[in-house]
């Protein structure tokens, strides 16, 4: 990945905070599956550090089920981390970046993230970062979103640019795929991990839903190259115009979202 405006990416979820969990059914659904994993292959006490703890959703799971782990929570959203804190108010609190985590090395037996590490420019430096902080056979459980999600949406949005006389966009960002995951995880200093893929599906009843959703949980775009404000009208009714008749299920609109899961562990 490359050319992400951290600061939007900043700007963009602190302003979510409050309306997040509105929007969030995948990311939910995410962590959900998130936390069966720490419960069957983490610690059941002790210390984690949960990277982009949005909301703080993953963390209440986790500690709902074993009141003994205690939560360090961070964010890179100022916003995030407050509404976090009020969720878990027995929890440590503070704002982060995934890149450079600010924590002594080889402290945490358990470090984890959900639908994070998609909007960290270097994988393979995020994740060093996290091989750095834990401690000796500590896990690293993380799920992050892959280059296929919204698969539908961006090839539509193509079309319908290249229909109303613009080019090939550049500004759209490229999300990770396993492939790179994993030769990320291997610069990052990782010998002995599991890496593999699900997908989770949403439906809406139009494409101006879709979009909503999307914002709604501050996934704007935050490509640097990305064009000052909106499509135009034009290209916005040949989108939903492409994508409902490719993909129309009845009365809905599915969109995919591509997860990449990683359960990793230091030596």
């Amino acid at each position: 990945m490359s050319d992400i405006d951290r600061r939007q990416v900043q700007r963009h979820f602190s302003a979510s905070c409050k309306n997040y969990d509105g929007f969030a059914d995948v990311q939910k659904r995410v962590a959900q599956r998130l936390a069966d994993l720490v419960r069957s292959e983490g610690p059941s006490q002790g210390r984690f550090l949960e990277v982009g703890t949005g909301t703080g959703y993953l963390a209440e799971l986790l500690t709902q089920f074993n009141p003994q782990l205690q939560p360090l929570i961070s964010d890179l959203a100022h916003g995030m981390t407050r509404i976090a804190k009020q969720r878990l108010p027995r929890s440590w609190a503070v704002d982060l970046d995934a890149a450079a985590l600010p924590i002594a090395s080889g402290s945490l037996p358990l470090i984890c993230s959900a639908s994070v590490y998609q909007w960290v420019e270097n994988l393979g430096t995020a994740f060093g970062e996290c091989l750095r902080v834990l401690q000796s056979e500590g896990l690293f459980i993380c799920a992050l979103f892959g280059n296929r999600t919204l698969w539908q949406l961006k090839d539509c949005f193509r079309e319908a640019l290249f229909l109303e006389g613009y080019g090939e966009p550049d500004y759209l960002l490229t999300l990770p795929g396993k492939t790179l995951v994993e030769k990320s995880l291997r610069e990052g200093g990782f010998e002995i991990f599991r890496v593999w893929e699900e997908e989770e599906e949403e439906q809406h009843v139009s494409v101006p839903s879709l979009l909503r959703s999307i914002k709604g949980v501050g996934a704007h775009n935050a490509s640097q190259r990305r064009p000052r404000g909106l499509s135009s009208r034009r290209v916005m009714h040949r989108l939903s115009e492409i994508y409902g008749q490719r993909f129309s299920a009845g009365d809905f609109l599915p969109a995919t979202y591509h997860v990449i899961y990683i359960v990793a562990r230091k030596v």
